[in-house]
């Protein structure tokens, strides 16, 4: 029997999931572990000072399911560490789309990331939203239909042929108003998809604190091939093959006479 992972950053109450499992659950057999609350941009943060606190909860369509008071890449872990290996590990669905080398920073690209170390053919999956407030978890009027359509079919094609030759895992982002009948467009990541800023405020004591924002790039400035403009500016479903080795791809020599090492 086929085991699929899934798990995500916006919680594990989020309808994001509950939508995962349901577009999943004919696949193969559902696990779904999943932080207890919103986790959004924890990137690959592990939890090592501390102990974790795991419970056992009811998710309709999964075979078992824990809600863990850590973050999504110690969701793997445990996973991992209570069930065995997996045949597929999904996150997502997220609220608000996960573009860009920030992926690294996306609490949901970084669970899969870190399912796809441990050799588990792995996909994020995130939906643009039309409402900032919703990246973040409120989104209760959010339609996950064409969402589950999307992953249904990657998850399908990905478990039927297996991952292409060094690809890791899936990036993928489903632009808002998308139907069944948008195309797919294979992507590369976008250099940035926020500029971030730091805003300073005041306490009711008198005290500065510091807020970071981010303004999305603009679309006039985004590179076409890149995952941002599939989806901004396209307004195509953006699939980016990942692959876990960073290394430049550079001839080794050529850094040592360049740095003079």
């Amino acid at each position: 029997m086929v085991k699929i992972l899934i798990t995500n950053d916006d919680g594990i109450y989020s309808k994001g999931i509950k939508a995962a499992v349901e577009a999943l659950q004919d696949l193969g057999e559902i696990y779904v572990v999943a932080p207890m609350f919103q986790r959004s941009a924890s990137g690959r943060a592990m939890t090592l000072h501390r102990p974790l606190r795991a419970k056992r909860i009811n998710i309709e369509g999964a075979r078992i399911a824990y809600a863990l008071d850590g973050m999504p890449v110690d969701c793997v872990v445990f996973a991992m560490a209570r069930f065995g290996t997996f045949d597929l590990a999904i996150s997502g669905i997220n609220l608000g789309e996960n573009m860009s080398t920030e992926i690294t920073i996306s609490g949901t690209a970084s669970a899969a990331i870190e399912a796809a170390t441990h050799d588990i053919p792995s996909i994020a999956i995130s939906l643009e939203v039309n409402r900032e407030k919703h990246k973040f978890g409120e989104g209760e009027e959010i339609d996950f239909s064409i969402a589950k359509f999307f992953l249904r079919k990657v998850a399908k094609a990905v478990l039927t042929q297996g991952m292409p030759k060094s690809v890791d895992m899936l990036n993928v982002n489903i632009p808002f108003g998308a139907s069944k009948d948008t195309p797919i467009k294979l992507t590369r990541l976008a250099k940035r998809m926020y500029m971030a800023s730091v805003e300073e405020r005041i306490d009711p004591k008198g005290n500065p604190y510091y807020w970071i924002v981010g303004t999305q790039c603009p679309k006039d400035i985004l590179e076409p091939g890149t995952d941002m403009y599939a989806v901004k500016v396209e307004k195509k479903v953006s699939v980016t093959p990942i692959n876990l080795d960073m290394t430049a791809k550079v001839e080794l020599e050529t850094i040592r006479k360049h740095l003079k090492l």
